[in-house]
């Protein structure tokens, strides 16, 4: 290609980057929003701040420095990016991270001088993205967004984004980036068409994953209407207020609390068979065994339609797993109506402050994929037993 087809390329990308973010902005703001989108929106802001800089970068060698600072803004972009997919999995954000990052990257560019100021970027650039990209596309493949058929599309084309860096930087520091070779395998035109396909397909993947998300939140708040009203069970909010209450007192004591998630298997398919007074019935069945079966000085909530929580000191003459199956075989055990046309079964997740530290949403994002090891254990069992029978 000419040098002008690179050119074109170049204002092509980010052109292209400018309208897939603005998409992307102005969709969040017409819809229900979380710190999640939030940050995904920064990114693009991120990334079309780090645009309009490499514009200004290449209008003369006075403006060499805004090439260091776009440098800067599109590794912050892509940690933001890199935060987002983890609060996206419960976990923190580590803000931080991007923010520190993307000065460091800037203020290495402005102290080389005019002398590393190339509008294809820098060494220091390509090392910090390929490192965002490839946590990003870990992280996407892991938990909650694993599980949504975007988060492991998005974690593929991140995957390949991260690889693509980190051999552009090994071929900056070997050959340099005037280098012929260079060039023709990780120069301004490849690059362009790269991040033009990962604009594109990342805007509509992430906007894809929101609305995975939202239906999933919006099937449980509608759900939620249903909540438990009885003794001694406390609503999600007031669970999650005197769970941090436990959890600093714990710090201060030094002991170990443990947070057990019961889940009522396969709700929404009780509720199409049954309709959805069973379910309901099924939930007030399973929150009445919990109670029941619950340590006397334990916390017991109801977090989720679906999802009772108890959070207690860890037992001395007892064990959280044995808890947890004695309330798994009440509930089956248990007639959910007169006409004993069904019974509720649970899945059941642990953790402890000893090993998820004690901070609230660690402890129940880690229990929650206990929960999700134990459903798909159970249902890989009924799947073999199955396959057996036939």
């Amino acid at each position: 290609m000419t040098p002008l087809d690179a050119t074109t390329l170049f204002v092509a990308s980010g052109l292209v980057i400018v309208v897939a973010g603005v998409s992307f902005v102005l969709e969040t703001l017409l819809r229900r929003n979380d710190q999640v989108g939030r940050l995904w929106s920064v990114f693009f802001v991120g990334a079309i701040f780090a645009v309009f800089a490499s514009y200004i970068g290449s209008s003369g060698p006075a403006t060499w420095w805004a090439y260091a600072v776009g440098h800067g803004f599109y590794v912050a972009a892509l940690g933001l990016l890199w935060a987002g997919t983890r609060q996206a999995n419960r976990a923190r954000a580590m803000l931080a991270v991007p923010v520190a990052a993307g000065v460091l990257v800037a203020a290495i560019g402005l102290f080389a001088g005019p002398a590393n100021a190339h509008p294809g970027g820098s060494l220091e650039l390509f090392l910090v993205a390929a490192g965002f990209l490839a946590a990003t596309s870990v992280e996407a493949a892991r938990r909650e967004l694993g599980r949504i058929a975007g988060g492991r599309l998005l974690s593929i084309l991140l995957g390949v984004a991260a690889v693509f860096y980190l051999g552009r930087a090994i071929a900056a520091f070997a050959l340099g980036m005037d280098d012929a070779g260079y060039q023709s395998l990780f120069g301004q035109t490849t690059a362009s068409l790269l991040e033009i396909a990962v604009a594109v397909i990342g805007a509509l993947t992430l906007s894809s994953i929101q609305a995975d998300r939202f239906r999933k939140i919006a099937i449980d708040d509608a759900a939620f209407g249903t909540r438990l009203t009885m003794d001694g069970v406390v609503g999600r909010d007031s669970f999650r207020e005197l769970s941090e209450s436990w959890l600093m007192r714990s710090i201060r004591e030094r002991t170990t609390l443990v947070l057990l998630l019961v889940e009522v298997a396969d709700l929404a398919e009780v509720n199409l068979a049954f309709g959805r007074a069973a379910g309901d019935a099924a939930i007030r069945t399973a929150g009445r065994i919990v109670l029941v079966h619950a340590p006397t000085a334990a916390l017991v909530g109801h977090i989720s339609p679906r999802r009772f929580a108890l959070l207690m000191k860890l037992p001395s003459n007892d064990s959280v797993e044995a808890i947890a199956d004695r309330i798994g075989d009440a509930v089956l055990s248990t007639p959910i109506d007169d006409q004993d046309r069904f019974r509720a079964s649970t899945f059941c997740g642990i953790a402890t402050t000893r090993t998820s530290g004690a901070r609230f949403d660690d402890l129940l994002r880690d229990a929650a994929d206990a929960v999700a090891v134990d459903r798909d254990a159970v249902r890989a069992l009924a799947r073999d037993s199955v396959a057996d029978a036939s």
